[in-house]
Formats: C-alpha cells, structure tokens, sequence
C-alpha cells in the first residue's frame, strides 16, 4: 500500500500526470469572511468587546456591509451553526421575510439573513461542527513537562492580544471586519502549531487538541463543499480564528476559488 502511494506522489510530481484535476466546470468561488462576534461574547480565547450593534448607528454600518457583500453576489450564504440547528433557523429566517422576527443582534442573522433577503434566497446553510478546546490542560501538560519555550511564545501572544484587540474594537463595522480579515489573522495561525507541541510523546494532548481543531475546520469545508455546485459563490460567515484553515483548504480543494473580503468590505 505505502509502496502504491509513493509511485502514485512520484507520478503526480510531473505537471503532465495532473491532468486528472483539470475540469470544464465553472470553478466554485468561496468568501470566507471572518467575523468578530457581534454580541461580545464567545467562547474563543480572546473576544472583542463591542457595543449595541443594534443601535442606529451599527446598523446604518452594518447595511453599508450588507450592500457591499451584494456586491459579491454568492448564490449560497453559510453560518456558524451546527446542521441539526439548520431547520429552526431557516424557520426563523422565513419569519423575518414575512416580518414576523426581529433579527437578534448575532452576526449569523444581522450579517447572514439580511445579505440572504436582499438576495432573495430562500435559505441559508449551517456548516459547523461542535468542538472545544482544552487550554488549561494543555498549559498544564506544558508546564509539568518543563517547556517554558513554548509557554513563552503563547505568553507573548496573549501579552499582544489587548492591542489587537483595541484596534479591532475600535472604528465601524466595516473596519472591525477588515481587522478581522487582515495579515494577523494569517500571521497568528502559528500559535496553533505552538499548541501542538505542548505535552509529551506519551501524553500528547496539543496533539490531541489541535488535531480535533483542524478536523473541525476540515468537517466546515465538507459541509460546505457538499453544498457547492460548479459557478456557485459561497460566503462563510465565521469567526475569524477558522479563517486560515478555511481558505488553505479550498484553495488546495479542486474546482474552488478563495476570494479575498478585503476587495469587497468597505474602506
């Protein structure tokens, strides 16, 4: 078996053996807009404080937003919800287009619903997975086993955080999700893989807690990509942690497309 797959990344190495990812189909373009949480709260381990995103002023933004993202015209708008909570959302979000719901201050219905009404679609699509994420064991498996390097790095890391967070709690709505989409949220990503290393051969619990938080990401793009016909143009509203993962995988995914919020989101 081994012996078939090193033939097969053998043939794979000359440009000529790649004909088989080659397709006539539309590509299918994805936006993976990474988003802070709206409400303030979450259970990532840094979260923005914001205001009322419901006051007139927030919503004003949010509209200018919603009309840029119009702009993109995905033909498919997916949320930060499991599945088995799919029916009782698109349930509610029937209930806004007949005016019959207010649309909570979340970003999956100020974001998501009102881009999917204005777009006239008739739902919208749930793609998460549920996991958490066991910090306190991994700092202490770290700390038993005498890594103060890494310790040091994930220091240095919350030690930036309040500036970080300062600058993406500061501004419009549009400028938060432009700080949710910047370099930094690509340039962070390596603190998952200080993580990784934390533990021992034996017990390798950021081992066991990263590999659950890239099948995560992974379970996202299936979800997803089971959704997608060739010439769709998904949006991903989601937060900003699962964005790099998320693009890496549909742009190394045949027949997909990442295109890039920051070309969409206002100034």
């Amino acid at each position: 078996m081994l012996a078939t797959l090193s033939l097969a990344f053998s043939l794979l190495s000359s440009p000529v053996q790649t004909e088989w990812i080659e397709t006539d189909a539309a590509p299918i373009e994805v936006m993976v807009l990474g988003s802070y949480h709206f409400t303030g709260g979450g259970q990532d381990l840094h979260n923005a404080q914001v205001d009322d995103h419901l006051a007139p002023e927030r919503q004003a933004e949010i509209e200018q937003v919603i009309e840029a993202l119009a702009g993109f015209a995905p033909t498919k708008v997916m949320v930060e919800l499991t599945p088995d909570y799919e029916d009782s959302f698109n349930a509610e979000y029937q209930a806004y287009l007949a005016g019959e719901h207010a649309l909570t201050v979340n970003e999956r219905q100020q974001l998501g619903m009102r881009l999917a009404a204005r777009l006239g679609h008739e739902r919208l699509y749930a793609i998460d997975r549920a996991s958490g994420m066991d910090f306190e064991g991994m700092m202490t498996a770290a700390d038993e086993a005498g890594q103060t390097r890494l310790l040091g790095e994930f220091g240095n890391f919350n030690a930036a955080m309040p500036d970080v967070m300062a600058h993406m709690e500061s501004g419009s709505v549009a400028a938060r999700l432009r700080a949710s989409n910047g370099p930094f949220v690509h340039d962070s990503h390596g603190l998952y893989l200080t993580l990784a290393q934390m533990g021992s051969a034996d017990a390798p619990i950021g081992v066991q807690e990263m590999g659950t938080w890239w099948t995560r990401n992974l379970a996202i793009f299936a979800n997803a990509a089971r959704h997608a016909e060739p010439g769709d143009r998904l949006l991903l509203i989601y937060g900003a942690g699962h964005k790099h993962l998320l693009e890496q995988f549909f742009e190394d995914a045949p027949g997909f497309r990442v295109v890039d919020p920051l070309d969409t989101l206002p100034q």
